[in-house]
């Protein structure tokens, strides 16, 4: 209950922080995460955790903003059931394509989960409600292990440099005017590691 009221009694400072400054809400989201959670949480990926979905929304968020440069998007929604129920179980950091120094440059979409599923066709399977007409679905990953809220937000400034598959990528107008965006993390051998999904819809 006195977390409840401590989150309550944040966000309103926040609300009002963004209101009377140039803060943005993403910026405003991250500081009532920071202060009361601190920078670099551990999340587990686990839901029902209000630390980790306050650290979930700030990142969403910043993917939603990237997309929003680039689309006239009028309507952003927030989770993907897929994501935690289908391919947060499957995922391991064994799909990340590497450098010979061991930096992660990629997600390896051809990589066998098992001898008749691969990566490419995990995600087609677990996503293929959103795969239709002339939507945009992508899958984002990378490690976080360290990084605030806030800092994996700022990884979707670069996008190109996010690991990714483009699940369905849209052929032609019109361009998505909605965005769906699912965030959450698991953590392998103490490591942690983020996994976005975005849809973008008519």
């Amino acid at each position: 209950m006195k977390l409840k009221k401590l989150l309550a009694l944040a966000l309103a400072g926040a609300v009002l922080t963004a209101s009377l400054t140039a803060c943005t809400p993403l910026d405003a989201a991250e500081l009532v995460y920071d202060s009361i959670f601190g920078g670099g949480s551990s999340s587990t990926g686990s839901t029902g955790s209000t630390a980790e979905d306050a650290e979930n929304r700030v990142v969403a968020e910043g993917a939603a903003d990237h997309f929003k440069r680039i689309y006239q998007i009028t309507e952003v929604s927030y989770g993907v059931p897929e994501l935690t129920s289908t391919i947060r179980p499957a995922f391991t950091p064994d799909w990340f394509l590497k450098t010979p120094e061991g930096i992660i440059c990629g997600l390896d979409r051809d990589f066998h989960i098992n001898p008749s599923q691969t990566l490419d066709s995990l995600l087609s399977d677990s996503l293929k409600d959103y795969c239709v007409q002339n939507n945009y679905v992508g899958f984002f990953a990378f490690e976080s292990t360290g990084m605030s809220a806030g800092e994996q937000a700022e990884q979707f400034k670069n996008i190109n440099s996010v690991p990714q598959v483009g699940v369905k990528l849209p052929y032609g107008p019109p361009a998505p005017t909605k965005l769906q965006v699912g965030v959450c993390h698991k953590t392998v051998e103490g490591r942690e590691y983020c996994l976005v999904v975005v849809v973008g819809t008519r």
